[in-house]
């Protein structure tokens, strides 16, 4: 299918057929994800009356994680209208059935048997989204354009995502955010598989694909993403513990907004100046911009201080999404990208459960140790990315051209 072949401005990229629409229906089914774990998190509580029961569930839901690759092969193997409303219907469901366990008495086992299963089963529609943007922007100027847009929006959600959840809690009980995210959960489903972007089913053979794979040398972009993601996470824990030092807790969600504008408008920025050069390189100058930001608030400390120092350095966030997307695109063929691209998700989410446990160790020993140890995890991303780029050559072909022996 043809795409948008001009370079020109993010304007021209959504004015191809069904391009918005498709976009912005594809982030308000995202934002799902945005509204569930907080109520999902207040039903459980409601329902066994144990905090303690409810953290747990809401951390099970993080196992999602770890399948997301064996979703994303599904959606390249069989396609997207295959997988995704399969899937929307089996999340909607277990959503149901949370919303009647949470009018009954059940014990704990139970919740986390849903909340496992519910983790689990959630339709993939930013990488389903992404796939799609290779569809419509052609390789290079506008497909790092694309990836960016994404991306901000993704971070957008972060802050949305949360208000909606508040607003829901706050005029009703929380088991009307589990039907909210359902709902929700559709209109991005129903968009991406009525797109004309979707891409088709292409299924591979065993042997092509673990051949190719080596070929691909991802292990070390995974391992940065990883490191980035823990001190990501660490950053959090460190805004707390600031704001819990002060006795104003209630301070560290507009610090964290703060790092999320810094992220939107990195993206922004991105999508307008960035340039084509080797991922590794690049991946190392983004992440250690943000380890100097670390360091300098873990040194100076204060939460006004942190906000403005973090969303300097939060800038560099969106981009690091950018190029690993990009560089997978360089090095997969195209009917395996789907699935190696939500390799991205899973290093910086397993990056960042890691971060929080070690930060949260820390955290006792006063605030500037998380950022401390934040430094450190993306100071060692950094050299990672570098050491990865080194040993991974940056593709002289086009990724938009398979070679010879994958099918």
């Amino acid at each position: 299918m043809p795409g948008v072949t001009d370079a020109g401005s993010t304007r021209l990229l959504l004015a191809g057929p069904s391009v918005a629409r498709t976009f912005a229906c594809a982030l308000l089914g995202r934002l799902a994800y945005g509204v569930l774990p907080l109520c999902f998190l207040f039903t459980v509580r409601d329902a066994t009356g144990s905090f303690a029961v409810a953290a747990t569930c809401s951390a099970s839901l993080g196992l999602a994680t770890f399948v997301m690759p064996v979703q994303a092969r599904l959606l390249d193997r069989l396609g997207q209208h295959r997988v995704l409303p399969l899937a929307a219907s089996c999340w909607s469901v277990l959503l149901v059935v949370a919303v009647v366990l949470a009018h009954g008495d059940h014990r704990a086992p139970v919740w986390l048997g849903v909340s496992l299963l519910i983790g689990v089963s959630g339709p993939l529609l930013g990488p389903s989204m992404r796939a799609q943007w290779r569809e419509i922007a052609s390789e290079g100027p506008q497909r790092r354009r694309a990836y960016a847009l994404d991306s901000v929006g993704e971070e957008s959600l972060y802050l949305v995502g949360p208000i909606v959840a508040g607003g829901v809690l706050a005029v009703g009980p929380a088991w009307v955010g589990l039907l909210v995210a359902a709902g929700l959960v559709w209109c991005g489903t129903l968009a991406l598989v009525a797109s004309p972007h979707r891409p088709a089913a292409q299924a591979t053979t065993a042997a092509p694909r673990r051949r190719h794979h080596g070929r691909t040398g991802l292990a070390g972009l995974v391992l940065a993403l990883l490191l980035f993601g823990a001190g990501s996470a660490a950053t959090f824990v460190g805004i707390a513990a600031l704001a819990d030092r002060v006795g104003r807790p209630g301070l560290a969600g507009p610090v964290e907004a703060a790092l999320a504008v810094g992220a939107v408008a990195g993206g922004l920025l991105w999508a307008r100046h960035g340039r084509s050069h080797p991922a590794g390189r690049v991946l190392a100058v983004l992440v250690t911009g943000l380890a100097l930001a670390q360091l300098a608030v873990a040194l100076a400390g204060g939460l006004l201080v942190a906000a403005v120092v973090l969303a300097i350095g939060g800038l560099a966030t969106s981009p690091v999404f950018v190029v690993a997307y990009a560089a997978i695109d360089e090095r997969v063929p195209a009917g395996r990208r789907t699935e190696m691209s939500t390799w991205v998700n899973v290093g910086v989410n397993a990056g960042g459960a890691l971060g929080t446990a070690g930060a949260g160790l820390l955290a006792g020993g006063g605030a500037a140790l998380p950022f401390a140890l934040a430094a450190g995890l993306s100071a060692g991303a950094a050299g990672v990315a570098l050491a990865w780029g080194r040993m991974s050559p940056w593709p002289s072909t086009s990724p938009t051209t398979p070679p010879p022996t994958s099918s």
